[in-house]
């Protein structure tokens, strides 16, 4: 058997055991509501079982983002815009954090219209600013905030935290988040790499979408800002 040929049964077989591990993990998700609901009378008992549901939540996140990179290489990624009300879909992103950012003492910020209607892929967009949301709650101080503006007939969502910040290789070198390994920290860029790819496959004539990174304003540490057209 040839390399290449190798190389494709290995991608497919990893394919079909994220696929696989997903699956479990979604039955798994389920059962932690269910236990979540039956300690209610036992407040105690409810916070180890959300962390348990949040990381669990959490890598399912991570497998839909594996799984969409894999049919991105496959041409096989497609992006299904719809009509989407915002402030719903950015307060669903919140929630998911909220228990995460409570055990660490965050504060979970939300700045967005009420009435704000936007036009993308809920489920491509989602995944990219929840990764951004849970590494901004692991390497900020205190706050992080989520703000979502219109910017001509398109938006901008803005991950602002009080951390350290971005590194200056990253801020200097877009494009590049793939391939940047930080030994101390474990990180690969790979949720950036995630969020540039789904912004840019939106599109409104020429214009795509993209992200930036920066530090300082608006909360002292690291800004993220995702802008579809």
């Amino acid at each position: 058997m040839t390399e290449t040929a190798n190389d494709s049964l290995f991608e497919t077989v990893l394919a079909s055991t994220v696929h696989d591990m997903k699956n479990s993990l979604s039955l798994l998700l389920a059962r932690l509501e269910e236990i979540s609901l039956q300690l209610e009378p036992e407040p105690r008992m409810q916070q180890p079982v959300a962390a348990l549901h949040y990381e669990a939540g959490r890598i399912n996140m991570l497998l839909m983002q594996l799984l969409s990179l894999y049919k991105l290489d496959r041409r096989q990624l497609t992006v299904n815009p719809v009509e989407v009300d915002v402030i719903a879909f950015a307060e669903d992103c919140i929630a998911a954090h909220a228990p995460a950012a409570e055990q660490g003492g965050i504060r979970l910020e939300l700045d967005c219209d009420e009435d704000l209607i936007g036009f993308f892929d809920p489920d491509l967009i989602g995944i990219a600013i929840n990764n951004i949301l849970g590494n901004s709650i692991r390497y900020s101080r205190s706050r992080v905030r989520l703000s979502v503006t219109p910017q001509g007939r398109g938006l901008d969502f803005i991950i602002a935290d009080d951390g350290a910040g971005y590194p200056a290789e990253m801020i200097d070198r877009p494009g590049e988040y793939a391939t940047r390994i930080d030994s101390s920290s474990g990180s690969t860029g790979l949720g950036l790499f995630f969020s540039d790819t789904v912004a840019r496959l939106h599109r409104r004539g020429e214009r795509r979408g993209h992200i930036e990174l920066g530090n300082g304003a608006p909360l002292g540490g690291g800004c993220f800002r995702l802008s579809l057209p």
